[in-house]
């Protein structure tokens, strides 16, 4: 070879597999299309709110075609559900409980879900985002309802994962207990963000609202004694 390049030839390329070289480009392409698409939901429901999403809106702010768009997440709820996700906007019940496993699993049935429901609603109080989202399900906008409804299947799948380590929460009354619960927590918290004055308590304050979660606590506390009871 050396020969050769003194002679003014030129060296033969080495001869390389061209398949990682295109599969290289193609899913860095895909990952930022993705990524362009949730930077895209961020941003227009930070400026615009949730009633300014939509599948055109976001594949304009985007700058991609729709077909990118239902290729990667299937339509707006796959969007909005790997927002959640992948951007961290819900940290998960794990997180959110506030203590160690081993502690939380020492506590009653009752104790479990009230205690798992009152940090959902301290953590979703303080989710601007994610309760700008949640609000969604006012709208007219079916596309808007379904990835709200998505959205909150994740949310509620962090629940019922948790709250299965005790079977005593699938007993009727407690399943019960867990929706009305669940509930009351999901309502407060979006009132807290959107309107927070609640029967003369700002939700929005810190000492009204633990006021008024102290006071559903003691309607759900009552509410599981009689279930022990009754049980």
């Amino acid at each position: 070879m050396t020969k050769l390049l003194e002679q003014g030839g030129r060296a033969p390329r080495p001869i390389l597999s061209a398949t990682p070289r295109q599969r290289r480009p193609q899913a860095e392409r895909r990952q930022a299309t993705r990524a362009a698409i949730l930077d895209a939901f961020d941003r227009i429901l930070a400026e615009g709110g949730v009633s300014a999403l939509g599948v055109n809106a976001l594949v304009k702010e985007a700058g991609i075609g729709k077909k990118q768009l239902y290729d990667q997440f299937g339509g707006l709820p796959g969007v909005a559900g790997a927002w959640v996700r992948e951007r961290k906007v819900w940290p998960g019940i794990e997180t959110i409980i506030g203590e160690p496993w081993e502690h939380f699993l020492a506590r009653s049935a009752a104790d479990k879900l009230i205690h798992v429901n009152r940090c959902y609603a301290e953590s979703l109080r303080h989710n601007p985002r994610l309760c700008e989202l949640l609000a969604g399900e006012f709208l007219s906008s079916e596309e808007v309802k379904g990835a709200v409804e998505h959205v909150r299947q994740l949310v509620r799948s962090d629940f019922e994962r948790i709250l299965a380590c005790d079977p005593a929460l699938r007993q009727p009354g407690l399943a019960a207990l867990n929706l009305v619960a669940y509930t009351v927590a999901t309502y407060l918290a979006l009132r807290a963000h959107h309107q927070p004055s609640f029967f003369g308590f700002d939700l929005s304050a810190e000492t009204p609202w633990i006021a008024v979660m102290d006071m559903a606590e003691r309607v759900l506390v009552a509410a599981a004694r009689q279930e022990d009871q009754v049980d």
